[in-house]
């Protein structure tokens, strides 16, 4: 136990020194005023007690419905504590990405050794993109964490576990709604595992009433029940975006204006009768799109799970950046690379480790999928990072697993 704890220590200081180091060196030329996707602005307006309301880009403040609450939360509370200052919210990302590290050697410990443990922890604290997620001003790093929170605990068999793993996924689908199907994930890989029905049913229990608030929120403000319409959004600004830009040749910033001009928006509210024509829209161009170019959205779905197993993520950081700076051609090449190996690795680990492994192997699976499509990238991958080191330590042969 006492081994244990001085490698979670290591891998722990680690990791936080390679951020803050990453910080150090980037913090100068990042916005101070960065508000990427609305977050910072919402999050003043829960520390000023105005709501969760943010200015739109008609000019008017208004209820956000695309974004969820505990993200902005989070950065509401570090304003109460230190002020609205981006230093302070990217070092406690840090911990955040380095207390990352320290959790995925506790799941690996499941069923590897306490080296290989610590390896797939020590991988996640010098993985580039996991470094860079922390200087971030965006969900990514706190939805990690949470993930990873999650998933320790649904590998435990005692009942206070499940139902605080309920609790703590529900979290996650309020910082990033992606995570809304995931029950599903859980139950099936229950009913295959043969897990307690009470330990399920505790998992459901804790996951629904933060949700079902939320949505109720939502319904009071526009008289649909939904969690977000993040899924709509993404979709106009990724899915419509893209196929106008093959489609009709535009640029990509003009087939933006076309999309935004032609279905409106469903990430602010205002008024029933604009939602509903917008969603309404939204939803009916892509059935259309879906019946009529099956292979191109085949296509573009098949490049977007792409871009999320391998992208380098060489252009992550740049809508934040004062002075964007061109990358140097050489490492994303390299990158990809890596990440080919890595997840080969990943994927020999699973086969490996076979059904002890089904809840990694699954929401890898998941996330993958989800994501994928034109807006798919290197930032989405980071919830699956932990479980592809674990799973790719696990290919190494002869270790010797935890009794």
């Amino acid at each position: 136990m006492k081994r244990l704890v001085i490698m979670l220590a290591v891998v722990f200081a680690v990791a936080l020194a390679i951020r803050l180091i990453a910080l150090a060196v980037l913090l100068p030329n990042l916005k101070p005023d960065v508000d990427l996707d609305y977050y910072r602005s919402l999050a003043r307006s829960l520390a000023a007690g105005k709501g969760f309301v943010a200015l739109a880009p008609t000019g008017q403040v208004l209820p956000n419905l695309a974004r969820t609450p505990v993200y902005p939360l989070f950065l509401a509370a570090a304003m109460k504590i230190g002020g609205d200052r981006l230093g302070l919210f990217l070092v406690i990302q840090c911990g955040l990405g380095a207390l990352t590290c320290v959790l995925t050697v506790l799941i690996a410990r499941r069923w590897l050794s306490l080296v290989t443990s610590v390896a797939a922890g020590l991988l996640i604290a010098v993985d580039p993109n996991s470094v860079v997620r922390c200087v971030d001003l965006r969900t990514d790093t706190l939805f990690t964490l949470l993930v990873v929170l999650f998933v320790l605990l649904v590998n435990r068999r005692e009942s206070w576990s499940w139902l605080l793993a309920g609790f703590i996924c529900s979290l996650g689908v309020l910082c990033r709604p992606i995570a809304t199907w995931v029950w599903l994930v859980v139950i099936g890989v229950g009913l295959v595992e043969r897990v307690r029905l009470v330990n399920l049913g505790l998992f459901l229990a804790a996951f629904f009433p933060l949700l079902t608030l939320w949505a109720a929120r939502n319904a009071a403000i526009t008289g649909r029940w939904f969690v977000s319409t993040s899924p709509q959004v993404n979709f106009a600004q990724s899915w419509l975006v893209g196929v106008e830009e093959q489609l009709s040749g535009l640029s990509a910033s003009a087939a933006d204006e076309k999309v935004r001009r032609e279905y409106g928006s469903v990430e602010f509210f205002e008024g029933r009768y604009k939602f509903e024509r917008s969603l309404s829209a939204i939803h009916n161009r892509g059935l259309e799109l879906f019946r009529t170019k099956p292979l191109l959205m085949l296509k573009e779905a098949a490049i977007g799970c792409g871009g999320v197993i391998l992208g380098p993520g060489a252009r992550g950081l740049e809508n934040s950046f004062i002075r964007p700076e061109r990358t140097a051609r050489w490492w994303p090449p390299l990158y990809v690379i890596g990440m080919m190996v890595w997840t080969a690795l990943a994927v020999w680990g699973a086969f490996r480790l076979g059904r002890r492994t089904v809840l990694l192997s699954s929401l890898c699976l998941y996330f993958v999928l989800l994501v994928g499509g034109p807006g798919g990238g290197s930032r989405f991958r980071l919830p699956i990072t932990p479980m592809l080191a674990i799973l790719a330590v696990a290919a190494v042969p002869r270790q010797r697993e935890p009794t």
